[in-house]
């Protein structure tokens, strides 16, 4: 079983229901979503009567002590999780209902016990830009995306008890340890990353990341029909969108 680990608060309600919603659509059968939030119990009730909408989804609503950092609630996740197998789910990212099964076959291929992608669409709100940012260029080993983690549970390290970047000292800490990671690459639809204005990193990092690493024209234009045909696939819909390539002067 893989358990998806998402963290969420009052404030990205509507979001946190996409994905939600994206969870119950996830073709991989034997799965489990972990929230975790720490915000009042009315706001619970609000997750677990949106939760009751899924059905037989087997989503978890799960209530902890106030004012933890992020990484604390990422720990938190992690001891609820019931699944041999973990996959970070953040609140304010949409999956494809691939997701989980392309990560996961993906790991059992390369007899792993971490998946990382590669590739992932990244979604600008206020413009309604859409990148596919590609971080393959990276020098290896870190050439993955480190928040699109689908990992064997006994083997992730515990999070740092910070308010954001807690994902870097857990890879950097993995990759120390020398576990062996699948990386997927070719499968940026099965990932939209949300900037919008409360993010844990700012608009501008999240522009300096599109400027340096999303493709260019070209290969935009021969992915550009599978792509599109793939992202019209997530049920709620994606808001309106218009696919970008990497601005002039900036290379691959």
């Amino acid at each position: 079983m893989i358990s998806a680990l998402m963290v969420t608060q009052p404030g990205r309600t509507s979001s946190a229901l996409a994905a939600m919603a994206d969870f119950a659509a996830q073709t991989h059968r034997d799965r489990e979503l972990i929230v975790v939030h720490d915000a009042d119990a009315a706001f619970g009730e609000t997750l677990k009567a949106a939760a009751a909408r899924h059905g037989d989804a087997a989503i978890r609503i799960v209530r902890t002590r106030s004012k933890q950092t992020l990484g604390e609630l990422r720990n938190q996740s992690l001891a609820e999780a019931h699944g041999e197998f973990i996959c970070q789910w953040d609140d304010d990212d949409r999956y494809h209902p691939e997701r989980l099964a392309i990560q996961w076959q993906a790991l059992r291929d390369a007899s792993a016990d971490f998946s990382f992608l590669q590739q992932q669409m990244h979604f600008f709100v206020d413009t309604g830009e859409m990148f596919l940012v590609d971080w393959d260029g990276e020098a290896y080993p870190m050439n993955f995306i480190q928040g699109s983690m689908m990992a064997r549970r006994s083997r992730v390290p515990e999070y740092p008890s910070l308010p954001r970047g807690e994902d870097t000292p857990v890879v950097r800490e993995i990759l120390r340890r020398g576990h062996a990671i699948a990386r997927v690459a070719d499968s940026a639809w099965t990932y939209v990353y949300t900037c919008h204005t409360a993010n844990a990193w700012s608009v501008a990092h999240h522009r300096a990341i599109a400027r340096s690493k999303a493709v260019g024209q070209a290969r935009l234009l021969q992915l550009r029909a599978g792509l599109e045909a793939r992202l019209g696939a997530f049920d709620p819909p994606l808001p309106a969108f218009r696919l970008s390539h990497r601005p002039e002067g900036f290379m691959a």
